[in-house]
């Protein structure tokens, strides 16, 4: 992935803003605390937009590829192609970083697209078909 060290950076931040809130509660030098969480916020929020920037372009060239699947049953093979595809377009594994979500259902939720899964009696595999776009929201 393109922006793996991005990812990697923010989920590293927000593991260790996570970590000095738990210390705030145990530490009496609050305000010391609280600057350098506010710094490692900013820090992350640098990285994030530098890591979403070209998300309206992705979101675009996915969407081409997604048109071609409308109305489609999609089965393990077509989903696990798809996310592929999703992420090498976004150049991440997740479609948020602060979140632990990166399978299809994550991106899928993410970039608003209208989907739903049909239960495969043969297999332990749901099937996917997706009927729509809503509307794309930038992170």
């Amino acid at each position: 992935m393109r922006n793996e060290k991005l990812e990697r950076a923010i989920v590293k931040m927000d593991n260790d803003i996570a970590a000095i809130n738990i210390a705030k509660k145990y530490l009496s030098n609050g305000d010391e605390i609280n600057e350098v969480r506010d710094s490692l916020n900013n820090k992350k929020q640098l990285l994030s937009n530098e890591l979403y920037a070209e998300d309206h372009k992705s979101y675009a060239e996915c969407r081409e590829v997604i048109e071609e699947l409308l109305d489609k049953t999609l089965g393990k093979e077509e989903q696990v192609k798809l996310l592929e595809t999703i992420k090498e377009t976004f150049g991440r594994l997740a479609p948020n970083v602060s979140k632990k979500s990166s399978g299809l259902n994550g991106w899928l939720k993410e970039l608003n697209i209208e989907y739903s899964w049909i239960k495969d009696e043969e297999t332990d595999w749901d099937n996917l078909v997706i009927t729509g776009f809503g509307l794309y929201k930038e992170s």
